[in-house]
């Protein structure tokens, strides 16, 4: 089961940056750590797959799609030129995919976290920044702080 982050208006309720294969975790740290530093609410969802991770920023009220995507480009810049050895070969892309959508299309489908298949392995489900799983993962979505169109 997926979603279509992107609405028919070109605005998103949320940006997740996609990150996969090996050393998807020292990436990510980086990353989460850029985004704590800028005051960007981040959560992390290990991928279905087990070999990588989502960070999902969640907005308070849908954004444009264009804003979103270049928050998450100033995101990957300033986790490059913090830490020049990471050189994001982990980093694959992110939902949603494009800044407009794509005519007679809806855009790119990211898998929802929380499967059930995947869950039962410990995949697909959120994970603290030590990437150890929340314990009530319903709790800890509940508690997610979403960032303000004003704050981008």
């Amino acid at each position: 089961m997926g979603v279509y982050p992107m609405l028919l208006d070109e605005r998103c309720w949320f940006l997740a940056v996609d990150f996969d294969g090996e050393g998807w975790k020292k990436e990510v740290s980086v990353f989460m750590g850029i985004a704590r530093d800028q005051k960007v609410p981040a959560s992390l969802e290990r991928s279905r797959s087990g070999n990588g991770g989502h960070v999902w920023l969640f907005f308070e009220e849908p954004v444009p799609a264009t804003l979103a995507r270049s928050l998450g480009a100033y995101l990957l810049t300033l986790t490059t030129a913090h830490c020049p050895q990471t050189k994001l070969q982990t980093y694959d892309r992110f939902f949603p995919n494009q800044d407009t959508l794509p005519r007679g299309g809806f855009g790119n489908l990211i898998a929802l976290p929380l499967q059930k298949e995947a869950r039962d392995s410990g995949n697909s489900i959120f994970i603290d920044e030590k990437f150890q799983p929340h314990l009530d993962q319903w709790e800890f979505l509940s508690s997610v702080k979403k960032l303000s169109l004003y704050q981008i």
